[in-house]
């Protein structure tokens, strides 16, 4: 990759957010302001407001989306494709670092753009600072283990390997701790969730229902606090989209 200098830019924005909560639901929405960059890859639509459609990714969500740009290879890292982090890329056998993320943030200057993900946000806020968060603590915990049941629990781990899915690594948790599927998700979200309210601050933005971005004067508050430019017309294109959802 090109050198892109030393300058610190700071137009990412971090969607911190544990799984089922709606973080990607959030994320194309603020994909649709006129000063953030989409991941346009045909995979993803072309635009925020157009559904993932990926056959093989049987029960995906529609809103899910992957970080790739139009040109990307199908698999593998290549320059058109943002890395995973932290726990997820090591995961993948891949050393994601903070000049890794600089070298992105610059590229994709002067636009900002959206980084979804479930890590824990003091290590989130290592790898990226400076940068912007949104992070999402919801309040009902049995809503949330509800929508995990109806997205998450059908993604797959690893990519190369399409068949071991959420489900099945909770299954195997929960039979090695002696205890329901259930409860070894809820002891997760919760171990996930009090990290994010010990390392929040107040000049984070939180989100404690993700459904009240359907609220247009709701949505322009945070465009707002992030300095981004609300496209209405966009906005509605995506709302339609998320109105038809099935998982929230």
């Amino acid at each position: 990759m090109e050198n892109f200098g030393t300058m610190v830019e700071n137009n990412c924005i971090l969607i911190n957010f544990p799984q089922g909560a709606g973080g990607h639901m959030l994320g194309r929405m603020i994909a649709s302001c006129d000063n953030v960059a989409w991941y346009d890859h045909e995979q993803n639509g072309l635009k925020p407001w157009l559904p993932y459609n990926v056959p093989e990714d049987i029960g995906f969500s529609k809103m899910h989306f992957n970080k790739r740009f139009a040109g990307a290879s199908g698999k593998g890292k290549d320059e058109l494709r943002i890395p995973p982090i932290l726990n997820t890329a090591k995961r993948r056998g891949i050393t994601t670092t903070k000049e890794d993320m600089q070298k992105w943030k610059q590229k994709l200057s002067p636009n900002n753009f959206v980084y979804t993900n479930h890590e824990l946000l003091d290590e989130t806020k290592e790898l990226f600072d400076p940068a912007k968060y949104i992070v999402v603590i919801p309040q009902d915990i049995d809503l949330l283990i509800e929508r995990w049941m109806r997205s998450s629990y059908y993604y797959f781990i690893d990519p190369k390997d399409k068949t071991y899915l959420a489900r099945d690594l909770y299954k195997d948790k929960a039979k090695e701790q002696g205890i329901t599927m259930k409860q070894a998700l809820r002891n997760d979200f919760e171990v996930q969730l009090s990290n994010y309210k010990e390392h929040i601050t107040d000049r984070d933005i939180l989100v404690e229902e993700i459904q009240d971005v359907l609220d247009f004067d709701y949505f322009t508050d945070i465009c707002n606090k992030l300095d981004l430019v609300v496209n209405e017309t966009n906005y509605s294109k995506c709302r339609t989209l998320f109105e038809n959802r099935s998982h929230l």
